[in-house]
């Protein structure tokens, strides 16, 4: 009887332990099953659908500008497909991969593009598949062409900056239209403008003041107007009355006339008129130097010549006159010793400037081949050095204009000033 009794207590125990076991397996099942459902709850509201096939895509951006994973897919619009999955290249370039998957039954052209874009307002980024016209298509995981669209900030920057630019032009010129009438309208401006009133206000009184003066006057000597008036008339009337004598005048006048141009005064003053016209064609010939008489006009080379020979013929007499040693040779007399003779010009007071050509120890004939072509070379004698020169100007500034010349034939011409007899040299 023990033994059984003990038996049904084993049995008894062991339902328990089966109906425990049983409980405890349930509950795990339950909190086995609802963890599947929540995950797949949470990955079907993020857009993952494990009953649905679909293809998978890359796309490689340098910057995706707050696009996340579970973005939409859109193509013309409509949401074919997710991003999946964001992640930076393992090159460490900064470039992010984006691996998209689209629906199975849509199949991507080759060439086709992924645009990322903001969907509304806030700044929603999606991804738009742009196909190309192509009859070949994308094998699943191949990487699609990049692009990006402006935010809409940019996009609002670019449509405003023309009108920025236009904002700017005009403020620019309402500045400078400010300025403008700043500047007229300145304290001396309304000076003026105040005094020009006062002027028009004066001219205006000086008007109602000739005007009563005039209307005065008028009303002063209305009878003298009259008189002068009525001696008008009577004028008038005696050359009414005195009509056919005034015609013979007239008359006897034309036929004065006729008779004077009948005479010889036509053909008098038309040689007259030829005459000026040859005198002012031998007047325009002079000044044009051509002929005799223009030449002498025009060209001071005669001059020059007669005023060089004048000085030759001054400083052979002078010469002569101290040295007469030089031209007539006696044996019984003895003269001395030479002298030179100095330029009398440069012994006056007055200070000249000239250009030296070159010196010698020896005189030089005054000849234009021995001067490099150089004309009206002048010859100076100075503590027995000969020294030519050219050119006799007053103004620095003028001989200076005539040495920029000379320097090209004589690179080692100077200016030498010439003053109380003596010479120095001007420093360029």
């Amino acid at each position: 009887m023990r033994q059984l009794k003990n038996k049904k207590v084993f049995l008894t125990n062991s339902k328990k332990n089966i109906l425990k076991i049983s409980e405890h397996t349930k509950i795990g099942f339950i909190v086995v099953v609802s963890s599947l459902i929540l995950i797949f709850g949470i990955n079907f509201l993020k857009g993952k659908n494990y009953f649905v096939e679909e293809n998978y895509y890359f796309a490689i951006y340098d910057r995706i500008d707050g696009l996340t994973e579970s973005n939409p897919v859109l193509i013309n619009g409509y949401k074919v497909g997710q991003v999946r999955e964001i992640k930076f290249l393992p090159d460490n370039s900064g470039r992010l991969a984006v691996k998209i998957v689209v629906s199975k039954e849509f199949k991507l052209p080759k060439n086709t593009t992924a645009r990322i874009f903001s969907s509304d307002l806030m700044g929603t980024k999606e991804i738009a598949l742009i196909f190309d016209k192509s009859e070949d298509y994308h094998n699943i995981g191949d990487t699609l062409f990049a692009d990006i669209e402006g935010s809409l900030t940019e996009q609002v920057s670019v449509q405003m900056l023309p009108l920025k630019k236009k904002a700017e032009d005009l403020m620019q010129e309402m500045e400078k239209a400010i300025e403008v009438v700043k500047y007229v309208f300145n304290e001396k401006t309304r000076d003026n403008l105040n005094k020009s009133f006062a002027s028009i206000k004066s001219a205006v009184y000086n008007l109602e003041h000739s005007s009563n003066t005039l209307d005065t006057i008028v009303t002063s000597e209305k009878g003298k107007l009259e008189r002068i008036f009525s001696n008008v008339e009577s004028i008038s009337q005696n050359l009414k009355d005195n009509n056919e004598q005034i015609t013979k005048i007239i008359n006897n006048f034309s036929a004065i006339s006729d008779t004077i141009l009948q005479s010889e005064i036509a053909s008098t003053i038309l040689n007259a008129h030829k005459a000026l016209t040859e005198i002012n064609v031998i007047v325009d010939k002079i000044n044009k130097g051509e002929g005799t008489m223009g030449m002498l006009i025009n060209n001071d080379t005669l001059y020059n010549h007669i005023e060089d020979a004048s000085y030759n013929i001054n400083r052979f007499v002078e010469d002569l006159r101290i040295n007469p040693k030089r031209y007539v040779h006696y044996s019984l007399f003895d003269f001395g010793k030479s002298v030179n003779v100095v330029e009398d010009k440069q012994e006056t007071n007055k200070s000249s400037y000239k250009i030296q050509l070159k010196t010698s120890n020896q005189p030089i004939p005054l000849t234009p081949e021995n001067f490099k072509g150089v004309k009206n070379v002048k010859e100076t004698i100075n503590n027995g050095i000969y020294v030519y020169t050219v050119g006799n100007k007053v103004s620095l500034k003028k001989i200076k204009k005539i040495h920029s010349e000379i320097k090209n034939i004589f690179p080692e011409s100077v200016i030498l000033n010439f003053k109380n007899g003596q010479i120095s040299q001007i420093k360029n």
